[in-house]
């Protein structure tokens, strides 16, 4: 890897960079010793992008279009549910409760033989208690 010493002038940074360095691969940009960016050739990074974006895909939770819209429906609608379903799980869908049941697995198992598999959103109705969640798995940092 190339290193370029960049220089601050009052209004910009400057800097000389041959078309050989550039063209050989990565080069480093420093400034007052230290590291300060990098300069990619742009085919490595489009080729970079477009691996990003496949990560990005791979790992990047898929979540069903409209089921954030079920999540905000039922804590609007949270206060009437208290009255009518307190303590019990439903399933909301296209802001509406379509389920109800003492078990969110029974609750489920309603919706999908009522509706098929659509994005709904399955949760007790409890007064405003934390929620909870489950993770998989944990790692530590060290």
């Amino acid at each position: 890897m190339n290193t370029v010493v960049v220089k601050e002038t009052p209004t910009r940074y400057v800097i000389e960079v041959d078309r050989t360095s550039v063209a050989q691969g990565l080069t480093l940009l420093e400034a007052d010793g230290a590291p300060m960016a990098v300069m990619v050739p742009a085919a490595e990074y489009d080729a970079f992008r477009a691996w990003q974006e496949t990560q990005q895909a791979l790992y990047s939770p898929a979540v069903p279009t409209g089921f954030e819209r079920e999540v905000a429906a039922f804590e609007r609608l949270k206060p009437a549910l208290q009255e009518q379903y307190s303590g019990r799980a439903i399933a909301i869908y296209q802001g509406q409760v379509i389920a109800a049941g003492d078990d969110k697995m029974a609750v489920l198992g309603t919706v999908l033989e009522t509706r098929g598999p659509v994005p709904c959103y399955i949760e007790w109705v409890e007064p405003d208690a934390p929620r909870l969640a489950r993770i998989p798995s944990a790692r530590i940092a060290r």
